[in-house]
């Protein structure tokens, strides 16, 4: 079962690219970012992840894989923790204001 949400998730992520990039290559268009992004967070969540618990096989090269998959995603957590801290500096002090972190 392992193996068969590795390839899905590995040719979600691979549809994903080719959209993203084939539209900035291409033609611009937003229904190709976003059909993109989907594809991103399908792989996020189909992936079976070590670092969440998901996977016990020991492999470097799906580990590599991993990081590879992982990446789009962990970025956009990455920089929505950011704008959460700067809004909640703009917005008050600690434990004042809108806490919106991930």
């Amino acid at each position: 079962m392992e193996s068969i949400r590795i390839a899905v998730a590995t040719l979600g992520f691979i549809a994903g690219t080719f959209l993203i990039v084939g539209m900035l290559i291409v033609h611009f268009d937003w229904a190709y970012l976003f059909a993109g992004f989907v594809f991103y967070l399908f792989t996020y969540l189909v992936w079976p992840s070590k670092k969440r618990g998901k996977r016990v096989s020991e492999s470097s090269i799906i580990d590599k894989l991993e990081l590879i998959v992982e990446f789009p995603i962990e970025l956009i957590i990455w920089l929505l923790r950011i704008l959460g801290g700067v809004f909640r500096g703009l917005l008050g002090g600690k434990g004042d204001g809108v806490d919106i972190d991930f």
